[in-house]
């Protein structure tokens, strides 16, 4: 994935790309211009056979090969096995990444050979890498706007570590944001394969950058794990909200060696407009050592304080009245009230003529509140399609996240299912507490979790299967319900 940085790229000096209107992959893809080469490799905006824009990425490295006409050759018979392993590691990569469903991780649409190197095409959307936009101050980033990344990065690192792999390579520059705020890692040239959480032997190239690597990446055979990627992440976070990079890590380990203060300012009480506790954890993240820092990244979103913007909520006020019962009162309405993207809508449903269903774990009082219900925190969690608050009872819903799902249709096809659920439960003993229940249909996962003290009321959520990642999905589940209150 490469972001449009069209003013920024005028014809450059740089003389080992394809040529505009070269063709790779039997004609699939027509190189439009080159946006930027690496290390390890040279990508190009190209079109494909729908006229789609798509970014090719090409495995070449000017250190150990040359071009010749479009063909890649070593520049020598020593570099020869080295370019060999450049391009098994960038072929690894490739079929990783093209595993890897996410929303805020680089979706790879194909890879092949060509050309003696390898390729492959990924998504390309608009946008500027998070260097850029704190060098060239493309943007403001706000404490919300770096809350609301945090969380979305973060799970994304669990997802790529969920599937046994490392990024090793989380910088600024590779890490892509557009326009609407997304984060979205990219670039896994790096990357390596776990076993078990334990790092394998590797033999492709190791890519260290000063202020954002752990010093075990600077060592073969250094104890590299999860927790270097965390502190990559934090690190790079950290230059996002203090405007700096921070010192190479290297140095902060001879401080220690030397017993010389930390040269890495902590975060915590020297920047202020972000929720209490937030930036400890952006410190922790941090720690010299490995053994001091958050070990995966679900610890680390456990961590995270529940603060989401009012900007960001779609759900901004609920209110529920509901009298006491009147004798021979005629009917009463329920309204729910929910302002989902500004949009104000309205559920009314009949009740207390007939004779009203009974709460399926405790009879619950008749009573009047005015609620205001944040369910934003939801969007954090990883494949977000939709989610609500809902009554149990009568179906109702008495607010929603919306999402790219049916949040009506999720609740349609699961409230019969969580009934019955919390039915069985109730007919076991009020001592059985249900955590939440999940349900699997079709391509999605729907979440669902009741109330603390308000078992009557669910909290819901849908996720597109492929970029779930269910264990952090029930711990931010959890935290937005726990944050509810009727």
């Amino acid at each position: 994935m490469a972001f449009d940085t069209s003013e920024t790229l005028a014809q450059t000096e740089f003389g080992d790309e394809l040529l505009p209107g070269t063709t790779l992959f039997h004609g699939t893809y027509r190189i439009t211009r080159f946006i930027n080469s690496g290390g390890f490799g040279i990508t190009y905006l190209a079109t494909d056979s729908l006229g789609r824009d798509v970014v090719v990425k090409e495995c070449f490295s000017s250190t150990f090969c040359r071009r010749s006409q479009t063909r890649v050759r070593a520049r020598s018979s020593g570099t020869r096995d080295h370019m060999g392993k450049i391009v098994k590691s960038f072929l690894n990569e490739a079929r990783s990444l093209a595993r890897l469903k996410h929303p805020n991780i680089v979706g790879v649409h194909q890879v092949f050979e060509e050309n003696d190197t390898a390729y492959m095409a990924m998504d390309y959307i608009r946008g500027h890498d998070l260097l850029e936009i704190i060098e060239e101050n493309r943007t403001e980033l706000t404490p919300d706007m770096i809350v609301r990344m945090t969380g979305k990065l973060i799970s994304a690192v669990g997802y790529i570590h969920d599937n046994q792999l490392l990024h090793c390579d989380i910088s600024p520059d590779n890490i892509f944001v557009t326009p609407a705020g997304e984060p979205i890692l990219i670039d896994f040239g790096a990357a390596r394969r776990t076993a078990a959480g334990a790092v394998e032997k590797y033999s492709g190239l190791s890519v260290v950058k000063d202020g954002y690597s752990p010093h075990e990446l600077y060592t073969v055979g250094g104890n590299s794990g999860r927790w270097s990627d965390i502190y990559a992440l934090a690190a790079s976070l950290y230059h996002a909200i203090a405007g700096v990079a921070p010192p190479n890590c290297q140095s902060r380990l001879a401080a220690m060696a030397e017993k010389r203060p930390d040269p890495c300012k902590p975060l915590a009480g020297s920047v202020v407009g972000y929720p209490a506790g937030f930036l400890e954890t952006i410190d922790r993240a941090m720690a010299v050592m490995p053994a001091a820092r958050f070990q995966t990244a679900g610890d680390w979103l456990k961590a995270l304080p529940q603060a989401e913007s009012r900007a960001d909520r779609k759900v901004v006020l609920v209110r529920r009245v509901v009298p006491a019962p009147v004798e021979g009162a005629a009917k009463t309405q329920v309204k729910a009230m929910a302002l989902a993207e500004g949009q104000p809508i309205a559920v009314t449903r009949p009740v207390a003529a007939p004779p009203a269903p009974q709460p399926l774990l405790r009879p619950r009082r008749p009573t009047t509140r005015v609620a205001a219900v944040d369910l934003s925190g939801l969007r954090r969690i990883s494949g977000f399609s939709g989610g609500c608050l809902v009554d149990s009872l009568s179906g109702q819903v008495l607010a929603r996240e919306v999402g790219t799902g049916d949040v009506e249709a999720t609740i349609r096809s699961t409230l019969a299912i969580a009934r019955a659920n919390l039915q069985a439960v109730a007919e076991l003993g009020a001592h059985q507490d249900v955590e939440d229940i999940q349900i699997a249909l079709g391509q999605r996962f729907h979440l669902l979790r009741p109330l603390d003290g308000d078992p009557r009321y669910l909290v819901c959520v849908t996720l597109e299967r492929e970029a779930a990642n269910l264990g952090l999905a029930r711990i931010q589940l959890r935290r937005v319900a726990q944050s509810i209150r009727l």
